[in-house]
Parts: structure tokens; C-alpha cells; sequence
């Protein structure tokens, strides 16, 4: 699969680096150019299109925001800015993700993951308007990401989504099960569904994510799996059972 095509735009040398080593990290982007102002990035991106644009706010002449808001046609676009306060017109604009500096290769790796699984939704979805011999069976999902990464035991794992049979949040962090592994993240539980492909994974408590494919039974308000029991929380009960089309 042909890499996805990236372009740094900001105007700190630091940040530039980081992000150049964070991409090298990753065979699945490929780094085509870097920008430290916004009006060099505008005509590259007149020149050409990129899948993914990491763009600072702060830049000389005018802004990140500025800049995105003349773009007619955008990329996924993912903010990487030391600014906090401008995360609302960030995501009003509908950036992919907001990055606050300084940021993690965990943090980066959880952005561009939602970028790539946004482009393979478009693709998708845009599958069919196109020639007969390539559209999508009636019915048929959009792709989706079938992993992604995650900081454990001081390295990067990967963990594949058809392997998760639940999540479980243990206040300060949550914990991903396998059948034959346990990953201990730093990351919400709203962070994590809103990551995760909504058809195959449903919040069912407060306190739990499960595979809508790893349910065996169901017993009243009780969720069976291969090993462990989940109780349906009252709020989540009605969408649930909807999903499972026992109401």
C-alpha cells in the first residue's frame, strides 16, 4: 500500500525535527515537504495534494487557521501548537486532532491513526460513486484501520482490533483485554471510543468498551464474553439493545 503523503508546516526548527523523526518512525507516512511559513505551505498545496498536514497555529504573516480557512480542498488536518486556548476554532474548523506541545510519539501515533481511519472512511463511502467494477457490495462496511499502537511497558505495541474482546477503565488509566494479553494505557475512555471503528465496538458502562464480534451472551443486563462478565450500564441499556436489535 502506497504510503500516505505528509507535510510539516511550522516555523520552530525544534518541532520541524521532532515531527520529521516521530513520521521516520512510521512506514505507513511518507514526509514529502516541510514549510516554516504559512504562504510557502499555500503554494505547495496549490501545487499539490497531501493526505495529512501537521500545522502549527503561531507562524509569521498569517496564521495556521488562517491558512485553513483558504483551503478550498483539505487534507486531514492535525494542529501542533503550544496554544491551548485556540483547541474550539480548531475543531469548529474540523481539524483531525489537536496536538499541544510538547507531545508524545504515543500522542502522535493516536492522531495520525485517527487520520488514516478517517481517509480509509472517505474512501469508502466515496467508493460508491465510482465505476461499477470497483464499488463496494450493498451493505458492505467502509475499510477501517485493523490495528494501532500503543505506549506499554516503556515501548510502542501494537494491538490488533479483531484481538480486543473489551476495554476497562481503571480511573487513571484503562486497560485493553485479549484473550491472551492486558495493556495498561494513559488514555479516557472517550478518548478511546472515539478512536475506535463504531461497528465493531460499542460502550456499553461507564467503565467498559466491548467487541460487538467477542459477545457470546447476554443474561438480563449482564454481557457474556469468553471470560468475563460486563454489566450493562442503565444509560448505555436502550442503544445497546438497539444495536443488537433486541429492541
Amino acid at each position: 500500500m502506497k504510503p500516505y503523503q505528509c507535510l510539516i508546516i511550522d516555523d520552530e526548527r525544534p518541532a520541524l525535527q521532532l515531527l520529521t523523526a516521530y513520521l521516520k518512525k512510521m512506514p505507513q507516512l511518507e514526509l514529502v515537504g516541510s514549510c516554516e511559513n504559512a504562504m510557502d505551505a499555500l503554494a505547495q498545496l496549490q501545487s499539490r495534494s497531501v493526505d495529512m498536514l501537521f500545522l502549527d497555529i503561531q507562524m509569521p504573516e498569517f496564521t495556521g487557521l488562517d491558512l485553513l480557512k483558504m483551503l478550498t480542498k483539505r487534507p486531514q488536518v492535525i494542529l501542533t501548537t503550544a496554544y491551548r486556548e485556540y483547541a474550539v476554532e480548531g475543531f469548529q474548523l474540523e481539524v483531525t486532532d489537536y496536538l499541544v506541545k510538547p507531545f508524545s510519539f504515543e500522542r502522535f501515533v493516536q492522531a495520525t491513526n485517527k487520520a488514516i481511519n478517517h481517509i480509509l472512511r472517505s474512501n469508502g463511502s466515496a467508493a460508491t460513486d465510482t465505476a461499477p467494477e470497483v464499488q463496494k457490495t450493498a451493505g458492505e462496511p467502509p475499510t477501517e484501520i485493523d490495528h494501532f499502537f500503543v505506549r506499554t511497558n516503556h515501548k510502542m505495541e501494537k494491538v490488533v482490533l479483531g484481538e480486543i474482546l473489551y476495554i476497562e477503565s481503571m480511573r487513571e488509566y484503562s486497560c485493553i483485554y485479549t484473550k491472551e494479553r492486558r495493556f495498561v494505557i494513559n488514555n479516557s475512555m472517550q478518548r478511546i471510543i472515539d478512536e475506535l471503528p463504531t461497528s465493531k465496538f460499542i460502550r456499553v458502562h461507564r467503565s467498559y468498551i466491548v467487541s460487538l464480534n467477542k459477545i457470546e451472551g447476554i443474561k438480563g443486563n449482564t454481557i457474556v464474553l469468553v471470560n468475563k462478565e460486563i454489566p450493562i450500564g442503565t444509560s448505555f441499556r436502550k442503544a445497546f439493545f438497539k444495536r443488537i436489535k433486541l429492541l
